[in-house]
């Protein structure tokens, strides 16, 4: 999570949930309960029991507790007093994950350059449209990001007009909006609304069945827009055909020759992965392709499939044989 924009990190706290279990209680059991979310240890310090039989203590200032207490390392957790635990959604923090490796470049320089992988999204643009976008199927996001196209526009360009149809959703690149708003009731007068600056985003309508712009927007200073068009988000909506293999599958498609190809960040990986997988980050798969062996299959792997879909995706556009392990790492690791 430390490289999510602040805003998101905002989205994860309002959707997470602070609890001070009293001291010797039981914060989760693998074997008798599924947690749905992921534990944070805040403050105090708990006590473990390894899923290899070992206990442990962990304290909220050790590297230990950087990651989830139900990450797969420990079988069971009881809290001491004065334990402060953060439960965080996992799928959203798993969403936000395949998002950050996946739409976003850095760009370098300040310059705008007309293709997309070399002029990059900053990273704290992406809560803004995060939100209209992110119900696309995370194999086909990186070909979302690579259908925006730049646009050009001048002072007084009017980009939508309140009640009219509208076929494109827009991200400021460079230059400023003005949104507004006609009501009856105040003989045709405009209400400005909000000005629209760098990264901020409009015609989430365009997306929806909806189709129709509930303002007008309006161009105050020259600028640059990346825009999306509609029949491109529609089409990439679909989730492609992927070679799906349930954990069972995927154990015994490696035992059969494949090898395990762990899509996670550097650190995820170095923290605690498959015997014998193979760490290629998802955002590195297209400049570290050659990395791997095009006679070889690789079964993709991540926190919980998402990213997975997306590496074989890309994989297998660039002809190397990939499957999706659809499942969690947690359930994967202690199989």
């Amino acid at each position: 999570m430390s490289t999510f924009p602040r805003n998101q990190l905002v989205e994860l706290a309002r959707a997470g949930r602070v609890a001070e279990p009293r001291d010797r209680s039981l914060v989760f059991d693998l074997a008798s309960e599924a947690v749905g979310d992921s534990l944070y240890l805040l403050a105090g310090e708990v006590s473990a029991v390894t899923t290899s039989g070992v206990a442990a203590i962990v304290e909220s200032d050790s590297q230990a507790a950087v990651y989830p207490l139900n990450d797969g390392r420990f079988q069971s957790v009881t809290a001491y007093a004065d334990a402060v635990i953060l439960y965080l959604p996992f799928d959203l923090i798993d969403l936000l994950a395949t998002w950050d490796q996946l739409a976003v470049v850095e760009r370098r320089g300040g310059e705008r350059d007309t293709g997309f992988y070399s002029r990059g999204i900053p990273r704290r643009w992406r809560h803004s449209f995060f939100a209209a976008l992110r119900s696309t199927p995370p194999a086909h996001i990186e070909a979302l990001m690579q259908s925006f196209e730049p646009l050009a526009v001048q002072e007084r360009h009017v980009l939508a007009h309140q009640g009219e149809a509208i076929d494109h959703f827009y991200v400021i690149d460079s230059g400023t909006a003005l949104a507004t708003r006609e009501s009856p009731g105040d003989d045709g007068e405009s209400i400005e609304l909000s000005e629209l600056n760098e990264g901020e985003c409009f015609g989430g309508e365009a997306l929806t069945s909806v189709s129709r712009s509930a303002t007008t927007v309006t161009m105050i200073s020259d600028g640059v827009l990346l825009r999306l068009a509609q029949r491109d988000f529609a089409r990439l909506q679909e989730p492609p055909t992927l070679a799906m293999l349930s954990l069972s599958a995927a154990i015994e498609t490696i035992s059969s020759g494949a090898r395990w190809l762990d899509v996670r960040q550097r650190d995820e990986w170095q923290h605690a992965h498959l015997p014998g997988a193979y760490n290629l980050p998802l955002q590195e798969i297209r400049l570290r392709v050659n990395d791997l062996d095009p006679t070889q299959h690789y079964v993709c792997y991540c926190n919980s499939g998402r990213r997975a879909a997306a590496a074989a995706q890309v994989l297998n556009h660039m002809d190397i044989r990939a499957s999706v392990c659809d499942g969690r790492f947690l359930n994967i690791g202690s199989s």
